[in-house]
């Protein structure tokens, strides 16, 4: 049994489901705060409900709850972690439990812990310590999704074992619907996470400030209360008052993304841009501010990437895809089946498991 552990039950139902299906010599467990039961059994064995409050930082008492779920699970068992905050709490919890979990975490991105907020800059200086103490003794590996993130948390925690770079959590490229051409209007739209240093500000300035009127300016996701650069409450009803902007709320990639035409990403900083992985295979054009998870779209087709966010820049450099003829990319669809698929993904997923079951 291998046991997949998250912070959000949301995490290990999207991405990580897909590839739970395609490892079918495998049997999985999901660790996680159960909010959609039924989703994790369509693929998880088994579904043990982790009490976590996700909009705060840090749980103490999330951490007593997840000791108390390791202390029966069987010494030598197989755990795969995702995330950098799930991480931090996996090591926590298995403090002083003597027992030989083989472990690995997935970094899908350093995120708010490594941004340029005070307080985050604050909590990496006075973890720092904890981090180099207990990480080369709770995890085996650790897989990352880009190589600056891989060099700049090893530096900082001395991690010393066994270091992965696995590109993306793979999308399943079976699902999508794909988009057949342009329309006439163009609808440009921003998806993921509302959260401050997305470049949700930035968005909202292009969309009032864009002078063409053949544009529609969309806004999809929600509000992620355990991070703390989340939008509140107020804010987000706020937005929906813009009449510039189109708010959506969450809406189902695989089945609504090929109704628009450019993608637009102004996040700080990511692991590995997924939303753009999918956009790309979709069909749409994507436009992206360079960090860690976003300079991967260099190598495709019908993409920009962006240098800055001064607004009449990113104006600029939408009205060039609004003045070029552009035709759906085919190159893109076979170079992200190739090499992004899940099935690939669970591939190297299962390499990994099998060099820990020789153990």
């Amino acid at each position: 049994m291998i046991n997949y552990v998250a912070h959000w039950d949301r995490i290990l139902i999207q991405s990580r489901s897909q590839i739970v299906n395609e490892l079918s010599n495998y049997r999985f467990r999901s660790i996680c705060p159960v909010a959609n039961e039924n989703e994790l059994k369509k693929h998880y064995a088994e579904s043990l409900n982790w009490k976590i409050a996700r909009e705060k930082y840090f749980d103490f008492f999330a951490v007593l709850s997840l000791r108390k779920i390791l202390k029966n699970i069987d010494d030598g068992s197989i755990f795969h972690i995702f995330t950098l905050k799930t991480g931090f709490l996996f090591m926590i919890s298995n403090l002083f439990l003597n027992k030989n979990f083989k472990s690995t975490l997935s970094i899908t991105g350093l995120g708010y812990f490594f941004s340029k907020n005070i307080s985050a800059k604050i909590f990496k200086i006075i973890l720092q310590p904890v981090f180099i103490t207990l990480i080369n003794k709770t995890y085996k590996n650790i897989i990352y999704q880009n190589s600056k993130d891989k060099l700049s948390f090893n530096k900082y925690s001395h991690y010393k074992n066994n270091s992965y770079l696995i590109e993306s959590s793979g999308i399943n490229t079976y699902d999508y619907l794909l988009k057949n051409n342009f329309n006439e209007n163009k609808k440009i739209i921003m998806a993921g996470r509302l959260l401050k240093d997305k470049g949700i500000d930035e968005y909202i300035k292009l969309s009032n400030n864009f002078s063409s009127q053949n544009v529609t300016f969309y806004l999809a996701g929600d509000l992620d209360k355990g991070n703390p650069n989340s939008l509140t409450q107020k804010e987000l009803e706020d937005l929906k008052k813009i009449s510039s902007l189109n708010y959506l709320g969450y809406i189902d990639l695989q089945k609504e993304i090929h109704n628009y035409d450019l993608l637009l990403s102004l996040s700080d900083h990511e692991g590995f841009s997924r939303v753009l992985l999918e956009a790309m295979y979709v069909g749409l054009f994507v436009v992206a501010y360079e960090n860690n998870g976003t300079e991967y779209i260099n190598n495709f087709e019908n993409t920009i990437l962006l240098n800055s966010k001064d607004i009449k820049y990113l104006e600029n450099k939408i009205n060039e895809f609004l003045n070029e003829k552009i035709s759906i990319s085919s190159q893109n669809r076979k170079e992200i089946s190739k090499h992004y698929s899940t099935l690939y993904i669970a591939s190297q997923f299962a390499k990994i498991y099998n060099e820990k079951s020789e153990d």
